[in-house]
């Protein structure tokens, strides 16, 4: 395992144990504030701390040994075996401190977005877990819109029983006037339930046509 230790561009540091690949990093690696990619400089703190003894008995154990005769000991191979292919930019080659995977990094975005944070801090949040600019904003893009429809649900839900008390002081004064029998009381009350189902609709309503002008927990409303 080798130290090693990032200063990214934005002024972050940060640093991580890893065990190189050929003298490189296993996967990419990005900052944990900004999300800029460290792969490059920390290939370069590996390069520095392999020495170069290393790895020429590495190419000479690998069949690119000289006979002594035939060539100066100085002299290295002419041809180095090729570098495996680094892995896409899927960022989950090397988790940095405080990185959880992504299955779990997706959860807490969505849970954040339940909980009514803005769009710009939940890219933000995904890209410090080492998700790309494009597919953080696409993830929260998607959530978003399954939150809009969550309270579009919620809207039609309020909307419906809006209507069913605003129906009961319409049916308590048939009933009323058909019994012969008016207590005034008793009718202000259905009044109230009947003022508290009309403001039931309009919220309803108003959640249904612009649900992402709504805020707070979704679980709430």
């Amino acid at each position: 395992m080798i130290p090693v230790k990032i200063q990214c561009g934005c002024g972050q540091r940060y640093a991580f144990d890893v065990e190189p690949v050929n003298g490189r990093m296993p996967g990419p690696v990005a900052c944990p504030v900004c999300g800029a990619d460290g792969t490059s400089a920390a290939d370069s703190v590996i390069a520095a701390s392999v020495p170069a003894k290393a790895t020429f008995a590495a190419a000479l154990a690998g069949g690119n040994r000289l006979h002594p005769a035939t060539a100066p000991p100085s002299m290295a191979p002419a041809i180095s075996p090729p570098s495996p292919p680094r892995p896409a930019a899927s960022r989950a080659g090397v988790r940095l401190p405080g990185q959880v995977d992504r299955t779990q990094a997706e959860h807490e975005a969505r849970a954040k977005i339940s909980w009514g944070d803005a769009p710009a801090d939940v890219i933000s949040y995904l890209r410090m877990q080492g998700f790309s600019h494009e597919e953080a904003s696409s993830l929260v893009g998607t959530m978003f819109q399954q939150r809009a429809a969550t309270i579009r649900a919620n809207g039609v839900r309020k909307m419906v029983t809006g209507i069913g008390l605003m129906c009961v002081p319409v049916v308590a004064f048939l009933v009323f006037m058909t019994s012969g029998f008016f207590p005034t009381k008793l009718f202000a009350v259905t009044l109230m339930v009947g003022t508290y189902g009309g403001w039931l609709l309009l919220k309803g309503a108003f959640m249904f046509v612009a649900p992402k002008s709504e805020a707070g927990d979704v679980a709430e409303q």
